[in-house]
């Protein structure tokens, strides 16, 4: 999606653009992008004018259903919402200029009245996934925004003639004709391991934070979504929590299964995430002819990250005897810099060929849909403060299930009292005067090598604005961090990205904002019980899922795959981070990181922290787009 409100008239949106000669604008799209020549639409609103991009590449899949090609000679008197619902391919507008702008889809007339009537507060009343523009013509105001937990980002540029606005970073850099200027703030927040998703990487590009809408023509944005600590949830009985979750989950799994093709492709590891919605995605198709095909990775030569054994489980118990499986660390994806060459959106947007090959055969198994278990962890993980906060809450019994746990899972029962029974009331004064090391409860741990106006950059300028109290409601507070900072939106947005090219939707179905607002709203000890986090999970898909993915206590990590793959390629990563740019900028205490990255790559067991991996494709981000 590409959109530029232009604020006078004539407008220049580039030195070779005069944005009302739609001969020059077109020679600059065909020479950039000429695909993009029949999606153009050019309308005028008094001295405005504004030049829409219905579909970039795919990212906004629309096709517009209604002939637009007068509007370039006829002034907006009706209401008009383009974009994406639901996936949908459609155009969805109100009337215009009387019956020549009218939707075949149901769906679509009925988000039309809403949008003439309430404008950008309809954004709130949308489930599923959106990412839509309306441009209201009583009040001569437009409104942007996508879905609050979608992947798509929607970033805007302010110049003095109008506001640039698009779904693709690298189309307004094209327009612009000019390099991006690299923001210290932006950089600094994904050094730090910690990304702020609403910070932008670059000083003159602005990005739409998460549950915000966008009001132009000049650019302001609104929230119209978010988590509210107040609303709480309190039931009778476990079953009634279940079964409220498990609706919640299965609703939102049948309408990712929407498509026209009889397949539904759906990641399956072994893990109880993706088992899940592979599970809910099997017995919703299964009621018609359509079925779905599980997409497994197998890990051959990390035997801590190999889950072959419960992949052959769910095939046994769902009984699927079509799936695709896939080595993914052998050959080629031993490559670390060409498995994981970065967007410019981003270093943790890679376009992995790893995906292509992935995406490939999800399109040659007959599917235009693929689902992923993402969002499970953000949506339904405990946070150890849960027993903290239960104790504080005079639930003495929670020392018992501690205690049982540790002995299930292996666990120093001394330290983990410690940790949460002890530490959490002594106050931090005292346990600095003891020497016992500890942070503030808010105060975010940084890597060692970030310099002091980095750590000052990401901790302080770069803050998520946490409405949770963290003294009160610690594990909503830290719940809240990680869902708005979580490393999962790099997938989510890295398999969007390499989708497009095979016209493939990539959805995920946890990442919805009702289910969002359930899981924080119930109380902390329907996410984590004894040695089960993501009990709620568990016990809702009991009877769904076999016992041993259902109740595993093995949670796998990919620490030691990551650190193999490091190892391998240390020669090559390690140039890598001796480019001195970021050291120059004063962000980066070289040093200490080569240090770090020396000391993992010579000990065999050493696992990669995130951390570590951030800087890694931070400085490799830096290299692909900032070359010297």
């Amino acid at each position: 999606m590409f959109l530029f409100i232009s604020t006078k008239n004539p407008q220049k949106i580039h030195k070779n653009i005069i944005l009302h000669d739609f001969e020059i604008f077109q020679k600059m799209l065909t020479a950039h992008f000429p695909k993009l020549l029949d999606n153009l639409i050019l309308i005028e609103k008094g001295n405005t004018q504004i030049a829409f991009l219905a579909f970039l590449d795919g990212i906004a899949k629309i096709k517009p259903k209604v002939n637009f090609s007068h509007l370039n000679e006829k002034k907006i008197n009706k209401s008009i919402l383009l974009g994406d619902y639901a996936d949908s391919k459609i155009c969805l507008a109100s009337s215009l200029n009387g019956e020549n702008c009218t939707s075949t889809e149901r769906v679509a007339q009925e988000l039309s009245k809403m949008f003439a009537e309430h404008k950008g507060e309809v954004f709130a009343e949308l489930e599923k996934s959106f990412l839509l523009v309306g441009l209201a013509a009583d009040e001569n105001s437009i409104h942007i925004a996508t879905a609050p937990l979608g992947s798509r980002s929607i970033y805007w540029i302010e110049e003095d003639n109008g506001v640039m606005i698009s779904t693709d970073l690298q189309f307004i850099k094209t327009m612009l004709g000019r390099e991006l200027k690299l923001s210290e703030r932006g950089l600094s927040s994904w050094l730090s391991g910690y990304p702020n998703p609403a910070i932008s990487l670059f000083e003159e590009i602005n990005v739409l934070p998460i549950g915000y809408r966008l009001l132009s023509n000049r650019a302001k944005i609104i929230k119209f979504w978010d988590i509210e600590p107040e609303d709480k949830v309190s039931f009778d009985s476990q079953t009634e929590y279940s079964e409220r979750f498990f609706d919640l989950l299965n609703s939102s799994v049948a309408n990712a299964c929407d498509s026209e093709q009889q397949i539904i492709a759906s990641q399956m590891s072994g893990g109880l995430d993706s088992t899940s919605v592979t599970a809910l995605a099997n017995d919703y198709l299964s009621a018609s002819d359509k079925k779905v095909v599980p997409l497994s990775h197998i890990y051959t030569q990390s035997e801590k990250s190999d889950e072959s054994q419960l992949i052959k489980d769910m095939l046994s118990f769902l009984k699927i005897d079509q799936n695709i499986q896939m080595l993914v660390d052998e050959g080629e994806d031993r490559d670390f810099l060409a498995l994981y060459p970065s967007d410019l959106e981003s270093p943790g947007t890679v376009l992995s060929p790893r995906y292509v090959k992935e995406l490939a055969l999800v399109k040659h198994a007959g599917a235009d849909v693929l689902l992923t278990g993402n969002g499970g962890d953000e949506m339904c993980w405990g946070h150890s403060a849960a027993y903290t906060q239960r104790f504080k809450e005079g639930d003495w019994r929670v020392i018992t299930e501690v205690l049982k746990a540790c002995v299930a899972i292996g666990m120093s029962k001394r330290q983990t009292l410690s940790n949460l029974f002890v530490k959490p009331f002594v106050p931090e004064i005292v346990l600095k005067m003891l020497t016992v090391r500890g942070k503030a409860q808010n105060e975010q741990a940084v890597p060692i090598w970030l310099t002091d106006k980095a750590k000052s950059l990401a901790v302080e300028e770069t803050r998520i604005d946490n409405p949770f109290d963290i003294k009160t409601d610690p594990v909503g507070y830290n719940r809240y961090e990680s869902l708005k900072t979580t490393s999962t939106y790099n997938a989510v947005r890295s398999y969007e990205k390499v989708a497009q090219q095979f016209d493939i939707d990539v959805r995920h179905p946890f990442f919805n904002t009702k289910l969002a607002e359930f899981s924080f709203a119930i109380p902390a000890k329907q996410l984590i019980q004894g040695s089960y986090p993501k009990w709620l999970l568990r016990h809702s898909m009991q009877g769904h899922l076999p016992e041993s993915v259902c109740w595993n206590l093995k949670k796998t990590t990919f620490d030691q795959h990551f650190g193999n793959l490091v190892r391998e390629n240390a020669s090559e990563l390690r140039e890598v981070l001796k480019d001195p740019r970021l050291a120059d900028m004063g962000l980066v205490n070289q040093s200490l990181l080569l240090a770090e990255f020396d000391r993992v790559v010579t000990n065999p067991v050493a696992s990669v922290q995130v951390d570590l991996l951030y800087a890694i494709l931070t400085f490799s981000w830096l290299k692909t787009h900032f070359p010297h």
